[in-house]
Formats: structure tokens, C-alpha cells, sequence
């Protein structure tokens, strides 16, 4: 059977996070949460780490940029979530190696593509990685 896919939701505040939580909920994907990016590290070296991040535009200490650095370490993708939408912060988070750029509503088929490609991409990027290090 195949491990469920654990997503961290990165977020001091509330919305979108809840929704966004519950449309993943109804996915099958298991989430756990940090408010700041200071716990980011943490949770990225526990023994079963998520596998893909969800990360609000600014945070108490810092901002998605700042997670996504933290995320590249560990080839774990990161989708920045933003409450409304701007197009320039959408090619810059791409140009600074976020994965995604998603703003409410969450669409289910839309995220639930979203997520695959970005777990599909997590996986290749390791098995490469690998490789290359052989």
C-alpha cells in the first residue's frame, strides 16, 4: 500500500490555511502545520518528513523566500499560497524555486493535480540526486 503523502502547511494566520487544509483533507493527504519558518527545519529532518510545503507570503519571521531556501535543502517543493492574486509575486516566487503559486478558491481537481505533479517532481528530483551522487 502507499504511504499517504504528508504536506506541511507553513501559515501564522488562519485563511485560506483552513480551507486549503480541508480540501486536502478530503484528498487523502495527511497535513501538519508550522507558523513560522524558524520550525521549518525541525519538521523537514524528523525521520518521516513532508514530503511537500504550503507556504503563506510573509510569516512572523520571515517570508515564503525564506522557506523556500530552507525547503531546497531537503528537495522538498514548495507551493507559496497567496490570498489574493498578483501576478508579479507569482513569476517571482517561481523565478526564486517555489514550485507553484496558488490562490483561493482551492479547486480540487486543480490542487489535487498540483499536488501529484509536485510529489511527482520530489521523487524524481531524490532519485536524480542519487544518481548523481553514485
Amino acid at each position: 500500500m502507499p504511504k499517504k503523502l504528508t504536506v506541511l502547511l507553513v501559515s501564522d494566520g488562519r485563511e485560506p490555511f483552513e480551507k486549503l487544509a480541508l480540501v486536502l483533507y478530503n484528498q487523502g493527504v495527511i497535513t501538519c502545520r508550522a507558523e513560522s519558518s524558524a520550525e521549518v527545519p525541525v519538521l523537514l529532518e524528523q525521520p518521516d518528513p513532508p514530503q511537500l510545503i504550503f507556504t503563506d507570503t510573509t510569516l512572523s519571521d520571515g517570508t515564503w523566500v525564506d522557506v523556500v531556501g530552507l525547503a531546497a535543502r531537503h528537495w522538498v517543493p514548495v507551493i507559496v499560497v497567496s490570498r489574493l492574486v498578483d501576478h508579479e509575486l507569482y513569476v517571482q516566487s517561481l523565478e526564486h524555486g517555489a514550485f507553484d503559486f496558488v490562490v483561493p478558491p482551492f479547486i480540487s481537481a486543480d490542487l489535487a493535480h498540483i499536488v501529484r505533479c509536485a510529489a511527482w517532481y520530489r521523487t524524481n528530483r531524490r532519485a536524480s540526486q542519487a544518481a548523481a551522487a553514485a
